[in-house]
């Protein structure tokens, strides 16, 4: 599955969310992770941010299983870029 996690948490922890999910997914920007996972790491994933967070902590997770389908942009100093580098990966 392609994955796509963004964490708002307070600055004297941001190190711990960018250290966690850089184990697991790729550094997109700033506080944005994304990449392909299978169903346990994407668990394992989870339920390790979990135990990190505390009540002031925020995190979204938005997730597809066919990552064929699901088109990344981004846009940097007015050049904008597509990223197909999730798609034909070996991960189903």
């Amino acid at each position: 599955m392609y994955v796509v996690v963004f964490y708002d948490v307070p600055a004297k922890r941001t190190r711990l969310f960018h250290k966690k999910l850089g184990c697991y997914l790729n550094w997109m920007q700033n506080s944005v992770f994304a990449g392909d996972l299978t169903a346990a790491q994407y668990k394992k994933l989870r339920r390790e941010l979990e135990e990190l967070m505390e009540e002031e902590d925020h995190l979204a997770f938005v997730s597809t299983e066919n990552r064929h389908n699901i088109e990344v942009e981004t846009v940097s100093g007015g050049t904008s870029e597509f990223d197909d580098s999730h798609q034909g990966s070996g991960v189903l």
